[in-house]
């Protein structure tokens, strides 16, 4: 099957259809329904729980935390979504070792926040359903004896309880990227609001798609939900799970649609189906049929009663929003003239497009805006972030830039500085005051300088005055490496021809 390729037969007879669902591990102290702590990752097993998240009987009632509810509104408001007045918990049914209890609780109806939606980076609106708080369940891990080669399987409830964010879009997405980018924007709103770091390696972020492939013209998007046209039979939709990478999404999308073209094509009959995502083979393979909403049967939980959600609480969690990535691509490029790709790039983390931004505020007093910003992005692009480091003084890397600028220095020495300053922690104003003082006798010795290398390089020297203009390029080399490279080049090249017609 391609790759990332979509087959000839795929564009021609079929259009693809994807739903996306993404749980979010929340920014919080403490776990959904107990004070037991939420930071798992690392910790010895079992030794964050409690009779409440371990599901013990006569454990002590539920206690909503509050952070977490807040957390989950915030993540509505950053995505454009109307939210509930009242949250109603439903207590969601299903046997499985990572549930202790025998039900997950969740939201069923009248989801906490819905209808919204978010702008890909390409400008695609992806519209989402709901948002909602829930529990997350327990991690279980497979293992086989070495002696008998019996398989078993061990349970770690630390995760068990800790509070979740559940997205789920409308299915509305039509390509593998736009699922991809969506993850990605999702993943920078929750960032950008402090709501969760969304490292999928520590399992704080995890995505299933829902896919199906349709025939072309025989469906339509209505409502928010894919209905059929005439007499055709919608194709069942498949979702896979185990997803730890926003590249493994669109890998896997892709996986699917070309499976299910090859089942369509040659007449197997497609099972709405849970599959599971092989990262080492990049295939999807088969876990179980799928479940409907009433084979999990939602009932409403006893223990917690509604909580009211006031208009004063929206206000006052909307106090947490800030500009996002995607509010800040749009204001770089009309503002500054940033490129595209530079405002995206700046704009991916808060931190780096927060650096950017004071950089560019320092750099704007003794340039226009548009200058201050255009150098300020070129400097990040091509040399902090090469660099890797983001606790470089803004000050210090001001008075660096604006010494290029000036001519002072070229952008080769100032990269050396940088990294100078850097490795052996060398002072970058002092450097720049010594290189200064360098120059001055520099330019005052030029002449005298490219007479030098003129005497000592005839070889050059003669193949230049035979024709072979491109040895002046060598000849102005020299000269920088004699003036230790502070030397404005345009000046050595200038002072070279002319000695050179003498």
């Amino acid at each position: 099957m391609p790759k990332n390729k979509p087959s000839k037969i795929y564009t021609e007879k079929y259009d693809l259809i994807v739903g996306l669902e993404i749980h979010i591990q929340t920014n919080t102290q403490s776990k959904m329904f107990c004070t037991c702590p939420a930071k798992y990752f690392q910790k010895e097993p079992n030794t964050q729980v409690c009779p409440v998240c371990l599901g013990l009987p006569d454990a002590p009632l539920p206690l909503v935390n509050k952070r977490a509810i807040e957390l989950c509104i915030l993540m509505g408001l950053g995505t454009n979504c109307n939210i509930e007045n009242e949250i109603h918990f439903y207590r969601k049914h299903y046997s499985y070792p990572d549930l202790a209890k025998g039900y997950q609780i969740s939201q069923y109806n009248n989801p906490l926040c819905s209808n919204g939606y978010v702008e890909t980076v390409d400008g695609v609106r992806i519209d989402i359903e709901r948002i909602h708080p829930e529990e997350d369940v327990a991690k279980s891990t497979h293992h086989t004896e070495k002696s008998s080669g019996k398989s078993y399987f061990l349970i770690d409830y630390n995760k068990s309880s800790v509070p979740l964010i559940e997205i789920v879009t409308k299915p509305c997405i039509r390509t593998p990227k736009d699922a991809k980018d969506f993850a990605t924007e999702v993943r920078k709103i929750a960032r950008y609001l402090n709501i969760s770091e969304g490292d999928m390696e520590k399992g704080q972020m995890r995505c299933e798609p829902n896919i199906s492939v349709q025939e072309k013209g025989k469906w339509e998007y209505k409502d928010g939900k894919i209905v059929p046209k005439g007499n055709y039979k919608l194709n069942p939709k498949i979702e896979v799970k185990n997803i730890g990478s926003i590249t493994a999404v669109e890998k896997s999308i892709i996986y699917e649609r070309e499976r299910l073209i090859k089942c369509i094509e040659e007449g197997e009959e497609i099972i709405q189906q849970t599959r599971g995502w092989d990262a080492d083979r990049n295939i999807t393979v088969f876990q179980r049929s799928k479940e409907d909403a009433e084979d999990y049967n939602y009932t409403p939980d006893p223990d917690i009663p509604i909580i009211e959600v006031s208009s004063t609480d929206i206000e006052r969690i909307s106090e947490e929003l800030i500009e996002l990535s995607n509010e800040k691509i749009k204001r770089y490029i009309k503002d500054w003239d940033i490129s595209k790709y530079a405002a995206e790039v700046i704009s991916s983390t808060k931190e780096n497009a927060y650096y950017f931004e004071k950089l560019q505020k320092q750099l704007s007093k003794e340039l226009s805006e548009k200058e201050a910003a255009l150098e300020a992005s070129n400097w990040l692009m091509g040399t902090i972030f090469a660099i890797g480091n983001l606790n470089i003084d803004i000050a210090d890397l001001t008075l660096l830039i604006l010494a290029f600028k000036n001519g002072i220095i070229t952008k080769n020495k100032g990269e050396e500085i940088l990294k100078d300053s850097l490795e052996n922690g060398k002072d970058i104003k002092k450097e720049l005051e010594k290189i200064k003082e360098e120059k001055e006798n520099v330019t005052d010795n030029l002449v005298e300088i490219v007479k030098d290398t003129i005497k000592n390089n005839s070889k050059a020297v003669n193949d230049y005055m035979g024709g072979k203009e491109s040895t002046l390029g060598f000849l102005v080399g020299q000269v920088m490496q004699n003036t230790k490279g502070t030397a404005n080049p345009n000046d050595v090249r200038e002072t070279l021809i002319n000695e050179l017609k003498k």
